[in-house]
């Protein structure tokens, strides 16, 4: 049996990532108007690194027999259940520390709990997630729980 469940971020992570979406758009308009090439080249840079994270948001996740499939804005991730062991994590054992992360619209890179240890999150909303460990290697993928 397979289950949808469309993702929406919580309301507190959606209010500061429009905040950091306004002022870094202001930022831009000052530096192309205001400013030399370099600074307009940094403005465009600071524009891809706002843009990526939200064509990287998970928008849908699906869980079958075989599989959790996450969906992004341009494209999906596949989780082969035979592949992970699965548990449901609480919210105070993650996002602690980001090592190469950004929350804007999602907990999105690498984060550190001294809980968890180093993992990858991918996940709209940290208050409903599972913990993905790879049976091989041991990495840890923290995702949006397909159940709610």
């Amino acid at each position: 049996m397979s289950t949808n469940r469309k993702l929406i971020p919580d309301k507190k992570s959606l209010f500061y990532s429009f905040l950091i979406v306004l002022v870094v758009a202001y930022a831009i308009y000052y530096a192309f108007n205001s400013f030399g090439t370099i600074a307009q080249i940094i403005s465009v840079a600071a524009g891809i690194f706002i843009v990526v994270p939200i064509l990287k948001m998970p928008i849908e996740i699906e869980d079958n027999e075989n599989s959790i499939i996450v969906k992004t804005i341009v494209s999906s991730k596949h989780f082969l259940k035979k592949d992970y062991s699965i548990q449901r994590i609480s919210e105070k054992s993650t996002f602690s520390i980001r090592l190469l992360a950004t929350s804007v619209f999602l907990h999105w890179g690498y984060f550190w709990t001294k809980s968890l240890g180093i993992y990858y999150a991918l996940c709209v909303n940290p208050s409903n997630t599972i913990l993905l460990i790879r049976k091989v290697d041991g990495k840890k993928i923290v995702i949006d729980s397909p159940w709610i």
